[in-house]
């Protein structure tokens, strides 16, 4: 009887790794080689791809191991080699004979790793997968894994450039809206501090964290996600804290340690009175008790400076409305780059207007400016989120 995994042990609570080294032990049974045929039809890619993803994305006993680094002659590399050269014969070579045993081989039906789904993910992760998917022999890249998960550390983080922080855990974006530089117009300015700041932090050096504040629809998200994305082949993540679960920045921080850098993403932030999420949030950004992971840093997004609502019993009250205040604008005093994205007028926004037309059709129409006007001075207003609007609703 072949010994279950050690330092792969999660991979047995992966669907198809799991039925495959199930059926292994016992290759006679017809239930454990539908159970295989189910999980490999259930995947887009092919079983060798599959099975290497789920390497490259192991978060079980050795990948957790070696997120703080292995020395050479650490036997953990030797114990990992072992299973590697296992899990590599079961994807290239014991897969497809287990389940033509059975007549079920056309399950193994699938593709390599699609351009959408590389682009989803960090260059490192796939060139991983890339050369465990080429060749059966994966005992040598026992030392590449751990050396991958020392820097881009493991599960979902290690495989998504983007992703949530949903109920204590880190989510990967499977397909995310990706928003380039070039796709932007307007708004250099403000966003070459944070290209500057994040060029620094990848090369070591201390960043603040931001706050980007202006009215709606100006562009603070999209250029988050830009300029996060600019730097993704090198390795940064994007991490977004969503409105709901902004109790959580701690955990998610300490669930970031000793990872790639990565931007933790507030996006419109704002504090309401009841939960009083300020005192918790700029203790965080402070360090808490806990000590701040120096390879985060927090950008925020919101529609006002203060980030504060005022309740009905602040305004009713003067003091407590200067002192609850004064406590909610010092949240935004722990943001050491604050960044305004002020209105835009005529010209900015018909600028956008003009590149997103003219990147679809390769011209502007004539008239186009009439209608562009017409259409943000029917309650859209001069902006970059009407611009787009505008373009979709021109453009069909």
């Amino acid at each position: 009887m072949t010994p279950p995994l050690v330092a792969y042990a999660d991979l047995h609570d992966d669907p198809l790794v799991g039925a495959l080294l199930e059926l292994a032990e016992n290759p006679d049974s017809e239930l454990l080689a539908a159970d295989a045929a189910r999980a490999a039809m259930g995947h887009e890619l092919d079983v060798a791809t599959t099975i290497a993803l789920a390497v490259v994305a192991s978060d079980g006993p050795f990948a957790t191991a070696a997120r703080t680094g292995l020395p050479a002659d650490d036997p953990r590399l030797a114990l990992a080699g072992a299973e590697l050269a296992r899990l590599g014969t079961l994807a290239h070579d014991d897969a497809r004979r287990l389940l033509q045993r059975h007549g079920l081989e056309g399950a193994l039906a699938g593709t390599p790793l699609p351009p959408r789904t590389r682009d989803a993910m960090p260059l490192a992760a796939v060139t991983l997968v890339d050369t465990l998917a080429a060749d059966a022999s994966w005992l040598p890249h026992a030392p590449d894994l751990a050396a991958f998960h020392s820097t881009d550390a493991t599960g979902d983080l290690a495989i998504h450039r983007v992703l949530r922080w949903l109920d204590g855990q880190l989510v990967g974006v499977g397909a995310p809206d990706r928003i380039a530089l070039a796709d932007l117009t307007g708004y250099e300015d403000q966003r070459a501090p944070l290209l500057e700041d994040l060029q620094a932090f990848l090369h070591g050096a201390p960043a603040n964290d931001a706050l980007l504040y202006g009215p709606p629809g100006t562009g603070k998200s999209a250029a988050v996600r830009a300029c996060a994305d600019a730097f993704a082949d090198q390795g940064v993540r994007l991490v977004q804290v969503e409105r709901d679960q902004l109790d959580d920045v701690e955990e998610a921080l300490l669930a970031l340690r000793d990872g790639p850098c990565t931007v933790l993403f507030l996006d419109d932030l704002v504090v309401d009175d009841d939960d009083r999420l300020d005192r918790m949030l700029r203790a965080t950004l402070d360090g808490g008790v806990a000590e701040r992971p120096s390879n985060v840093i927090v950008w925020a997004t919101s529609n006002r400076l203060n980030l504060m609502h005022s309740s009905q019993s602040e305004r009713a009250d003067d003091v407590d409305q200067a002192e609850t205040a004064g406590e909610k604008s010092a949240l935004a005093a722990r943001f050491g780059r604050r960044i305004r994205f002020g209105r835009q007028d005529r010209d900015a926004y018909l600028a956008i207007c003009h590149r997103l037309v003219r990147d679809r059709l390769g011209e502007v129409p004539d008239g186009l400016d009439a209608e562009a006007m017409r259409f943000a001075v029917q309650g859209h207003g001069l902006s970059a989120r009407t611009a787009v609007q505008f373009a979709a609703s021109r453009l069909g």
